[in-house]
């Protein structure tokens, strides 16, 4: 009876020390993310998964389509909606000019004072040359500002993840 009432009262201690209280739990869950985000800023390889998209002119709004950029060592695969003043185009297209694959070039990685980072770019779509910048949280919350020769600036929120694997 007593052996029992022990590993009873043993199993009772034990349950307690490993469950966590909900702001422990947040802690760890943000702790990954901030591993996890790290991580993919230092290999130079991650998926932007945007979620909104803010045009200098006009208002924002949330895409409801799975819109996202790659970015992997040498190459972004961009596919992004636009919404915007287009200042030279050809004409009869109808095509994003924010949905191509291209080679990156200036590839500049920061620091920010306050965390994060800062990722800035250069690439060509078809007939246009493309800045990239993104802004990186810790967590992972990712801000993406495209500027370009030929339209009007614009700007997407979203988060950044690991690249999917592709079925085989």
């Amino acid at each position: 009876m007593i052996v029992v009432l022990m590993l009873v009262s043993a199993g009772m201690v034990l349950g307690q020390e490993t469950k966590m209280t909900g702001k422990e739990k947040k802690a760890a869950r943000k702790a990954e993310q901030i591993a996890n985000t790290k991580t993919l800023v230092e290999a130079g390889a991650w998926q932007f998964n945007a979620t909104r998209m803010t045009p200098m002119s006009g208002r924002s709004s949330n895409l409801t389509s799975s819109y996202r950029v790659v970015v992997d060592s040498s190459k972004v695969d961009s596919y992004l909606p636009y919404s915007g003043r287009a200042y030279s185009v050809n004409y009869g297209t109808t095509d994003s000019p924010m949905s191509f694959k291209g080679e990156i070039s200036e590839f500049k990685k920061e620091e920010s004072p306050k965390g994060g980072w800062t990722v800035t770019f250069k690439t060509r779509n078809k007939n246009d040359r493309l800045e990239y910048i993104f802004r990186i949280s810790e967590t992972g919350s990712t801000t993406l500002s495209v500027n370009s020769n030929d339209r009007q600036p614009v700007s997407y929120s979203g988060d950044l993840t690991e690249i999917p694997s592709k079925k085989q």
